[in-house]
C-alpha cells in the first residue's frame, strides 16, 4: 500500500491500518523528512524519527529532559554499533534509566512524531507489512484513533495558544516569591511548574515534564493567566531565527485547516463503520425482524 498523501490523507492511512489490525511499517515522507511508524496488530508499538532531527530521538529527548550527560549519550550510542540494539534497550539493560521512564518517553516521541505528520499537506506514505513484537522494555502498544483525537486538538487549540507568547524564542520562569497549591493545578499545570527548577527553556522545560509541545504550551498558558510565570524574549543568538521561526509558524498554521477537515473526515467514517457494524450485528437484526413483525 502506497501512494501520495494529498490522494489519501494521514488519517486515513493510520485509520485504515489500525482498523484492518495490520503489522508493519508505515513510512510517511515530505519536508525533505522520512518518519516510520511500526504497528503491531493495528496499534503502534514504535517509531523512527528522521535522523536529521535529532531532537526527536529518544536519546536527545532523555538528554534534554535530564537522565543523561552529553558524554553519557555518547558513550551509550557508541554500544548500538557492536550490539546492534536500540539506545532505550541499552538504557534499561545498563540501569541507567528504568522501563517505565522509557516508556513514557516511547509514547511520548509517538505523540509528538504524529502530531508533525499530521501537519503535512504534501508527501508519501508506504505501508509494508510484517510480523511485529512489541519489545519487552518498551512501553504499551498505543491506539492511532486515541492519538488522531489529540491530533485533532493539536491543530485545533495549539496556533491560539502559541499566539500568546512571544514569536520566535522566548524564556519562562517562575515568579518570585509566590507560593502555589498543587491541587489548585491541573495535572500538566502541576508537572511544568515542577519543571519550571530544571530549565527556562520551554521546550527542556517540556521534555523535563514529558509532555508535548502542544501540552506545554498550553500548561504555560494555563500558569501565566495564573500569574504565576514570567515570560520574556530570548536574548539574540538564540538557537533560532525568530524570523525564521515566524514564518514557519505561519506556514504551520495555514496548512490547520486542510488537516482538520480531514481528521473530522476520518473520524466521522470511523463513526460511521461503528454504527453499521452494530446495526448488523445479529441483536440488532433480530430486534428489528421482532419489531416488523409485531406491526
Amino acid at each position: 500500500m502506497q501512494g501520495k498523501i494529498a490522494d489519501f490523507s494521514i488519517p486515513d492511512i493510520f485509520q485504515l491500518v489500525s482498523s484492518q489490525g495490520k503489522s508493519g511499517s508505515l513510512a510517511i515522507s515530505g519536508n525533505e523528512r522520512v518518519t516510520v511508524f511500526l504497528f503491531s496488530e493495528g496499534r503502534i508499538v514504535d517509531v523512527q524519527p528522521d535522523r536529521r532531527e535529532s531532537k526527536s530521538l529518544l536519546g536527545t529527548m532523555l538528554r534534554d529532559a535530564g537522565y543523561l550527560a552529553d558524554s553519557e549519550l555518547k558513550r551509550f550510542l557508541s554500544y548500538q554499533g557492536t550490539g546492534g540494539k536500540k539506545i532505550g534497550e541499552i538504557l534499561v539493560e545498563k540501569g541507567k534509566v528504568s522501563k517505565e521512564v522509557i516508556g513514557r518517553y516511547l509514547a511520548l516521541q509517538v505523540k509528538e512524531c504524529l502530531f508533525d505528520v499530521l501537519t503535512l499537506r504534501e508527501g508519501e506514505y508506504r505501508f509494508e507489512g510484517f510480523a511485529v513484537r512489541p519489545a519487552a522494555w518498551g512501553g504499551e502498544p498505543i491506539r492511532p484513533d486515541v492519538l488522531l483525537m489529540e491530533g485533532m486538538q493539536f491543530l485545533d487549540e495549539y496556533p491560539r495558544f502559541r499566539g500568546i507568547f512571544p514569536s520566535g524564542d522566548f524564556r519562562v520562569a517562575r515568579k518570585g516569591g509566590e507560593r502555589v497549591d498543587p491541587y489548585v493545578l491541573s495535572e500538566e499545570e502541576r508537572v511544568l511548574w515542577k519543571a519550571l527548577d530544571f530549565s527556562g527553556d520551554p521546550d527542556r522545560v517540556y521534555r523535563k515534564a514529558c509532555l508535548t509541545g502542544f501540552e506545554g504550551i498550553k500548561g504555560l498558558a494555563a500558569l501565566l493567566q495564573r500569574g504565576l510565570i514570567e515570560v520574556s524574549a530570548a536574548e539574540p543568538g538564540g538557537r533560532v531565527d525568530p524570523a525564521r521561526r515566524l514564518r514557519d509558524e505561519i506556514a504551520f498554521r495555514r496548512r490547520f485547516d486542510t488537516i482538520r477537515m480531514a481528521l473530522w473526515g476520518a473520524a466521522a467514517a470511523a463513526a460511521a463503520v461503528w454504527v453499521c457494524r452494530g446495526l448488523l450485528s445479529q441483536g440488532a437484526l433480530r430486534t428489528f425482524t421482532a419489531w416488523v413483525d409485531f406491526f
